[in-house]
């Protein structure tokens, strides 16, 4: 476990940066105020450029997320689990949108981020609610040594949660007894709130307003700590700094053992979303108050400095040419007021400068500092940009705005992988999801495969209506392509549009083939007994030849007859499919009529043959017919009068041939 001594040091390494963030949330909040007024009833005025920007970058942000239908993307690292892939997808979307706080939680955090330039998020299984959950922790109240980087990477990491007196009681897991919460209770008799003198503590005790000590009655600040063992594992110890010696609970590890969880060297429960990436420190990047913080100062003064102005030139002031007279102190300006001496009223001389026009220049250049991605696309001042300018800056710009989404959907994909590994712990079993037309069953395969989960966005989706039509130009462009998947093809426009479109209307080419096969099947079947199939524009032609050849070519093996008139029934058939296929599969059939062709030829033949024996079949039917007639006829007229009836047949006509 690490000492507390320890943390407390690195509350005080980085007392600097909460100073920082205590002005900038004022500055964000409540503005810097003025000071020293120049006259009562001066302006006051807060021009809220921070604020303003941060509205601006955070839609951007949250689009990243919004910009498909579905938040996480699954690329399988097998190709032939590329179908439960996405059937994977749409379960954990509905799971992230329909079972978690994360949509709430993130948008949290994305202005946290624009405000203090990196807030931790935690993912973790709640089991009071037996939920998997997402908080957007204020990064005041997560504590890690000077030297971090990455969070990943920490040595240790202090989460400081605030709870009530009755929110601590229903964790069952903590420390329950009376003289335990007594010393951590806030206001209670007794408590200690953080001071141990006598002991080392009090050499290195860093009092912080809610994070070591509370004011608040009823309120118990608790330290959670993550340390790693000598073998890199995380372990979890837990105890108040009103009472560093006293555990609240005992230590355990963490409890989480798929994923990303079960590699050599696990990640811990957080992950970083950032601002910006200028250094390797975690306490290194700037947020948006703290970048544009200079332009706001200046700002202010300009906005209260053409206020003081108008306040002083629109309120009249007046001067006694002759002096002013003793009894002069009681006169007000009044109208309609007649006054005893002469007055004469001051002239304010017109402003300086265009304070208007230098405002306008000092947010121009905040909001390029910033790279606010609509930056330049509007009108600066009087000159009106050209197109060509225009476009100009927003490619520039752009280029800015795509290097921080890329950095943001690098960071989210990281929660994104802890979140996937929680649930194949503790949602297995919720195999039920949301899907376009109701609910659907996951299939346990899906979760079986091995999948490289990121975010479904790129640096240039998070503007919709963009996606729909570069889906639709590349889905025209590569049409009948034959180098270019056409499955694949379409499932990226249907994903463009709706990705629970995909699973409804697209059908996968292992099983529509399998459905080309099996209706050729049935239309051989139909052939056999002499009822002819029809060829129809839906069907994939060549597939069926395939079924139709390999039907033949078994009958040939096991040395099984055909008839003839099913002989010429197939031979019909075959030629219309493959006259089709040549008209409307024409890049295949270049390369398929190698081994199509001799089969026809063989086919046409047999099937010139099974004519002529159908024909020969119908001669001899015909003249037994003929025979049986007059046999039929001759005994009639021998038979003797008043017989009831002729006599049966003594000869019936020969059967009909079946094999060839």
């Amino acid at each position: 476990m690490i000492e507390h001594a320890e943390i407390t040091a690195a509350l005080k390494d980085r007392t600097k940066w909460e100073q920082k963030q205590a002005t900038f949330y004022r500055m964000r909040h409540e503005g810097l105020r003025r000071v020293n007024k120049p006259f009562p009833g001066a302006s006051d005025m807060h021009f809220p450029l921070g604020d303003m920007q941060i509205e601006k970058l955070k839609p951007f942000y949250l689009s990243q997320i919004y910009a498909t239908d579905t938040i996480p993307g699954f690329v399988p690292k097998k190709t032939e689990a590329t179908a439960m892939a996405s059937e994977a997808g749409l379960w954990f979307d509905s799971l992230l949108k329909h079972e978690t706080n994360f949509e709430d939680e993130i948008a949290i955090g994305v202005d946290k981020m624009l405000n203090c330039a990196v807030v931790p998020m935690k993912v973790y299984w709640d089991a009071q609610r037996e939920r998997m959950a997402f908080e957007a922790i204020n990064p005041i109240h997560l504590i890690v040594p000077s030297y971090t980087g990455r969070l990943a990477d920490a040595d240790w990491i202090v989460h400081v949660q605030k709870y009530s007196k009755h929110a601590y009681k229903r964790i069952k897991e903590f420390d329950q007894r009376p003289e335990t919460l007594a010393a951590i209770c806030g206001g209670e008799a007794g408590s200690t709130g953080g001071d141990t003198a006598g002991t080392d503590y009090e050499s290195a005790r860093v009092d912080r307003e809610g994070i070591t000590t509370t004011k608040e009655k009823g309120q118990i600040i608790v330290w959670e700590v993550f340390s790693r063992n000598d073998e890199g594992q995380w372990q979890v110890d837990t105890y108040s700094p009103a009472a560093p010696t006293l555990k609240l609970r005992a230590s355990f590890g963490l409890p989480y053992s798929r994923g990303v969880f079960a590699e050599k060297l696990p990640p811990p429960p957080f992950f970083e979303i950032t601002m910006e990436r200028k250094d390797r420190g975690y306490y290194d990047p700037r947020g948006v108050i703290e970048r544009v913080a200079p332009f706001e100062v200046s700002l202010c003064k300009d906005w209260n400095t053409a206020n003081d102005w108008k306040t002083q030139s629109t309120n009249l002031t007046y001067s006694a040419p002759n002096g002013i007279p003793t009894n002069s102190g009681s006169l007000r300006h009044v109208p309609g007021q007649i006054y005893p001496f002469a007055l004469q009223a001051i002239s304010m001389p017109p402003i300086p400068v265009d304070i208007t026009a230098q405002m306008n220049g000092t947010r121009a250049v905040a909001e390029q500092l910033i790279g606010a991605p609509d930056f330049g696309t509007q009108q600066q001042g009087k000159d009106n940009k050209t197109a060509k300018e225009v476009s100009l800056i927003a490619s520039v710009m752009g280029q800015s705005t795509d290097l921080r989404a890329r950095q943001f959907r690098r960071e989210l994909a990281n929660g994104l992988r802890m979140a996937w590994a929680i649930a194949l712990q503790y949602c297995s079993q919720q195999t039920s999801y949301r899907s376009l037309d109701g609910y659907a069953e996951l299939s346990p395969e899906a979760l079986a495969q091995d999948y490289q989960i990121e975010l479904n966005s790129s640096g240039d989706n998070w503007n919709r209506q963009q996606v729909i039509q570069q889906a639709q130009a590349t889905f025209q462009m590569f049409a009948n392509d034959p180098f270019i998947n056409q499955e694949e093809l379409r499932r990226r426009v249907l994903n463009a549009l709706d990705p629970r479109l995909t699973k409804v209307l697209l059908i996968n080419a292992g099983t529509q083939n399998a459905a080309q096969m099996e209706d050729q099947a049935g239309e051989i079947t139909r052939m056999l007994i002499g009822f002819p199939a029809e060829v129809r524009q839906t069907d994939d032609h060549l597939l069926h030849l395939q079924s139709l050849m390999g039907f033949l070519q078994r009958r040939m093996a096991y040395q099984e007859p055909v008839s003839p008139e099913a002989m010429v029934l197939f031979s019909m058939h075959a030629q219309q499919h493959a006259q089709a296929a040549e008209k409307t599969q024409k890049d295949k059939w270049a390369q398929a009529q190698a081994q199509v062709l001799p089969f026809l030829q063989m086919l046409g033949a047999a099937a010139q043959q099974a004519g002529a024996m159908l024909q020969q079949q119908e001669a001899a039917r015909q003249a037994a017919a003929q025979q049986a007639a007059a046999m039929q006829a001759a005994q009639q007229a021998m038979a003797p009068a008043g017989s009831a009836g002729p006599a049966p047949s003594l000869v019936q006509p020969p059967a009909q041939p079946f094999a060839a």
